[in-house]
């Protein structure tokens, strides 16, 4: 089973998105708003994306029994600055999130399991002008290792998680998805 840092991230979203996601039920083509993250990302800092190249990390993490199926973790990092040991990752959202927070703890957890030396990660928010600092301590990594472990068993379920509220799904890419002729 392959868990990445977009299920992480969607895990503190909405489980439902994550379940849809990681079984291949993808809307985000569909989504002005990803797009628009997207163009946030490359064009809010240029430099990078010329002299940067995306790094690709992964870690295999044996089941919690010495049993069953491990759990392959992975990532894209967009830009990790190996000499600072810092990761960078760019959000568009007008708000800071506890699901951007998570994500970037996942690329510190799969960098350090792979030996590597990371200082902390920087969430940069270009609309909002604002960059929060993101460190991972031992308490912070196992809650990771718990969230890791609970995403497993929510993927591996046969059935869809609920939906949220229809408050709380207006601007997500899978609302017609979910909540076609229920409004």
């Amino acid at each position: 089973m392959n868990i990445n840092a977009t299920l992480v991230n969607l895990y503190h979203i909405c489980k439902r998105e994550m379940w849809l996601h990681a079984h291949a039920i993808r809307m985000e083509h569909t989504s002005d708003i990803v797009y628009e993250g997207k163009l946030i990302g490359e064009e809010s800092y240029p430099q990078r994306a010329e002299k940067n190249q995306e790094v690709a990390v992964s870690y295999e993490l044996p089941a919690a029994n010495g049993l069953g199926v491990v759990r392959v973790l992975t990532a894209k990092i967009d830009f990790f600055d190996a000499k600072k040991g810092i990761v960078h990752e760019t959000k568009k959202s007008n708000a800071k999130e506890k699901a951007h927070t998570a994500q970037v703890q996942f690329y510190l957890y799969l960098l350090r399991k792979n030996g590597v030396a990371v200082s902390h990660g920087l969430i940069e928010y270009p609309k909002l002008r604002l960059t929060e600092r993101v460190t991972l301590d031992e308490v912070e990594e196992k809650q990771m290792e718990l969230w890791v472990h609970e995403i497993g068993e929510l993927l591996a379920k046969e059935h869809c998680p609920p939906r949220l509220p229809v408050s709380k799904c207006r601007s997500c890419s899978y609302f017609d998805f979910c909540w076609i002729g229920e409004e």
